[in-house]
């Protein structure tokens, strides 16, 4: 089976569970409401259909946000979302410091159910056997970027210490990205990924 196939399998079994955007699969996004970047490649919200899957199971597997295949269908896309902007404008009020927050991603985990989750629903149990996969840490603040220029929000409490803290929260979930999966992997700014998918 191909990236293509795989999805558009997972799509003829439950097409109501695939959005115009990865931003309708993050928690904090559904709630606040979508930014005005809002990103256009369709995507299957894997949580959501891990849940009905699984709806008379007690102890729920985890899994990743999403699946996707890229524009040129060469890889089968795990996306995970893991957002910063509400941690660090809440920086008081957290239990965890970034590198503890980080570390309690479980993107290993969230890989291996969700690789298991495809398995079950085409009951191949060598689909991934010869299959290109890539597992996409997304975030909401700009990975490429070494300060906080673009980060538009008023951190007034953090001003002398702003930039160290983003700079700590993307070098802390890089790591744990990094210890974690060990397929091809990249991280990736959330108003980046219809790009990032046109060279998948």
């Amino acid at each position: 089976m191909t990236p293509i196939e795989l999805y558009e399998f997972i799509r003829s079994q439950y097409p109501c569970f695939e959005v115009d955007s990865i931003c309708q699969t993050d928690k904090y996004c559904k709630r606040v409401g979508l930014c005005t970047d809002k990103q256009g490649h369709h995507v299957i919200d894997f949580d959501e259909l891990k849940d009905t899957y699984y709806n008379k199971v007690t102890q729920k597997p985890v899994s990743v946000d999403a699946v996707c295949v890229g524009n040129l269908q060469k890889y089968f896309c795990f996306v995970e979302l893991k957002g910063w902007r509400n941690y660090m404008l809440h920086l008081k009020k957290q239990k965890r410091n970034i590198e503890e927050t980080a570390k309690e991603y479980n993107l290993s985990g969230k890989l291996k159910d969700s690789q298991t989750l495809c398995i079950d629903l085409t009951s191949d149990k060598e689909l991934f056997a010869n299959m290109p996969v890539v597992f996409l840490l997304v975030t909401d603040i700009d990975v490429n970027k070494e300060g906080i220029e673009n980060f538009n929000y008023n951190l007034n409490a953090l001003a002398s210490t702003s930039s160290d803290i983003y700079s700590e929260c993307i070098t802390e979930s890089r790591r744990t990205l990094e210890s974690e999966i060990r397929i091809q992997h990249d991280y990736v700014y959330c108003k980046d990924f219809d790009e990032h998918m046109k060279s998948l």
